[in-house]
């Protein structure tokens, strides 16, 4: 398979959005979860070596007060980046994804599309998957067509192979006007 690059990230929304959403609340759960272990260990630790007082009381909401704000701001520094770190993992999965829907809209039309995919994309298998059962459509299309074209040129006296045969043949032309008419309608546009 022959690559190529693509720049655009955002390739398929509705996939990529997932792995985004997925990423953020497992590092705000993460992140919460380890910031109030990490607090209140801390702060059991500082209390049970401080006589309760005023003073301690004081210390306790300033520094909670302080420490909220400094997570905070690391919550939304670790967000942007594993937004950003997802978004292009999975751009390796949403580019091929399109890149196969390309392919298969392709073959529907009768063409003989590439099938490429960069290096490093992930579903390359199913790529030349698709690709092997393209040769395969192929070539039974044309085992097809010559059965028709040595039907039409031999006396066949089998009433019921006559009917099939012609069955064939009206798909075949059938799928040929339907391959004219897609490919007649994108060049116009």
């Amino acid at each position: 398979m022959k690559t190529h690059g693509r720049f655009k990230l955002w390739i398929e929304r509705e996939i990529q959005v997932r792995f985004v959403v997925y990423a953020m609340i497992s590092l705000a759960v993460g992140c919460i979860i380890v910031s109030i272990s990490t607090f209140y260990t801390v702060w059991i630790d500082v209390g049970e070596k401080i006589l309760h007082n005023d003073s301690v009381n004081n210390i306790y909401t300033a520094s909670l007060n302080k420490f909220v704000a400094v997570t905070l701001v690391m919550i939304i520094i670790l967000a942007f980046l594993a937004t950003l770190g997802m978004l292009m993992l999975s751009h390796r999965i949403a580019g091929p994804v399109y890149r196969i829907k390309k392919i298969l809209k392709e073959l529907q039309e009768g063409k003989q599309p590439t099938f490429t995919l960069r290096k490093g994309d992930a579903l390359r298998s199913v790529a030349e998957e698709i690709e092997k059962l393209a040769v395969q459509h192929r070539s039974i299309g044309e085992s097809a067509l010559r059965v028709v074209e040595t039907w039409k040129n031999t006396e066949v006296k089998d009433m019921s192979l006559n009917l099939a045969l012609k069955e064939l043949e009206n798909r075949i032309i059938y799928l040929s006007i339907e391959q004219e008419k897609k490919g007649g309608a994108k060049n116009v546009e």
